[in-house]
């Protein structure tokens, strides 16, 4: 009996043995994939104008199997140019310092992929709030009384941190003898060539743009 039992019992020793080894051996054909590259991206804007105005970025780890990971939370965060702008914490940016207006900070995501080496993605975010108007015409910036004669209509709009701000704007010509705009948005090529400087005032946000057209035979 005693000699039965010492047969079971290195029976089972040696079932353990072979179910260790095959656990062993099937690890080795599945190797944890390898963090290729990073990037960072958000669903928001990327323009913080006010102090305290925040953003949450995303960074997404790539793998050698083609695979995506959200690292965001597992991500080291840090600024790497004008860090006294902005703070970063676990991917939320938040603005600190927005004067100069349109200053760039880059924020960084880092992670350690499973051969050692560190992958990264980098995303730049813009605080403050630009002053200055986009004006832009719908003739453009070259006319010809060739092909747009006198009394041809020409309209303009106004941007503002990519917010159409048209509407709101005050346009003015600085010779209404090239182009002359009576009111509002829309004006007329008046007959002359030269240069002209169209002015664009939005006093609710204390903006403004110009805008230089030539007008030619």
């Amino acid at each position: 009996m005693s000699s039965s039992r010492r047969k079971l019992q290195v029976l089972a020793s040696f079932a353990v043995l072979l179910g260790f080894a095959a656990a062993v051996g099937c690890n080795g054909f599945f190797v944890d994939p390898v963090l290729q590259s990073m990037s960072v991206q958000t669903l928001q804007s990327t323009n913080l104008p006010n102090v305290g105005s925040t953003v949450q970025l995303q960074a997404t780890g790539t793998y050698d199997d083609n695979s995506h990971k959200n690292l965001t939370g597992t991500a080291t965060w840090s600024v790497t140019s004008n860090p006294s702008f902005v703070s970063v914490k676990g991917g939320l940016v938040t603005a600190l310092v927005v004067v100069p207006s349109g200053t760039q900070s880059t924020i960084q995501a880092a992670a350690q992929s499973s051969n050692g080496t560190v992958v990264s993605g980098t995303l730049n975010v813009t605080v403050g709030q630009a002053t200055t108007l986009t004006i832009v015409s719908s003739l453009g910036t070259t006319i010809s009384l060739a092909t747009n004669p006198v009394n041809t209509a020409i309209s303009f709009t106004a941007t503002l941190n990519g917010t159409d701000k048209t509407t709101a704007t005050t346009f003015t010509s600085s010779n209404s003898s090239i182009i002359n705009i009576p009111s509002g948005s829309s004006g007329t090529i008046g007959g002359t060539t030269g240069i002209v400087t169209i002015t664009g005032t939005d006093s609710a946000d204390s903006a403004t743009g110009t805008l230089q057209i030539t007008v030619t035979n």
